[in-house]
């Protein structure tokens, strides 16, 4: 109960000074700016992390809907809400089992464009587990109860932004919560996926006017 009331405040603090920062940026630039929705798709390469050993990962889908807001002219920030197939394999009794762990995520990414088209990426990513499952059949009460329902980490990658709304980004995503319910197990483990994605972010006339006057 304390490391989860420890790991709470710890998460509470790491998105408050996240958003601090983009507050300020905020500040740093009057032009007009227009937000722009769309959505992603894309690979996940999943696995986990921590004390379960000799874990392979899972290549597997995520998709969903995101929305871009402008905090300057070259820092915006990008919420996501997407469906996130993870897991892993692990070998148990000479048997090897599929885990299914399926998300949905809430990432919100800040992107700084050090040059135009192109950016670093990085924040915080919220997720609860919309279901779970395995490839022997276990059913069992203690597999469902084995993870937990709230996973959160820490996304960090790259960008690339073509003028039509086309992107393409590559992302990977640090666990930093146990997704292990510790009443089930005394061992540890957290969430680690690389991404690939490809995406539409779609103009309003606003966005058009505004490219013709630059």
């Amino acid at each position: 109960m304390l490391y989860t009331l420890n790991m709470n405040n710890t998460i509470f603090l790491i998105v408050l000074l996240f958003l601090s920062s983009i507050n300020f940026l905020c500040a740093q630039d009057e032009d007009p700016l227009f937000t722009r929705a769309g959505f992603k798709f894309g690979g996940n390469y999943a696995n986990i992390t921590g004390d379960l050993e000799n874990t392979d990962a899972r290549v597997r889908m995520h998709l969903g809907a995101v929305i871009e807001f402008p905090v300057t002219s070259n820092f915006f920030v990008q919420a996501e809400v997407l469906y996130s197939a993870q897991g892993y394999t692990v070998e148990e009794n000479n048997v090897e089992n599929d885990i299914s762990l399926n998300y949905l995520t809430l990432p919100i990414i800040a992107k700084y464009y050090f040059v135009p088209k192109f950016s670093f990426e990085t924040g915080p990513r919220f997720a609860t587990l919309a279901n779970e499952s395995n490839s022997i059949g276990d059913e069992s009460d203690e597999f469902f109860n084995t993870y937990n329902d709230f996973d959160f980490g820490w996304v960090f990658g790259a960008g690339f932004k073509a003028e039509s709304g086309l992107f393409f980004q590559l992302h990977y995503t640090l666990g930093i919560s146990n997704i292990l319910n510790s009443d089930v197990t005394d061992i540890s483990s957290n969430n680690s996926i690389a991404q690939i994605s490809v995406g539409y972010l779609f103009k309003t006339k606003n966005n058009r006017r505004q490219q013709s006057q630059q």
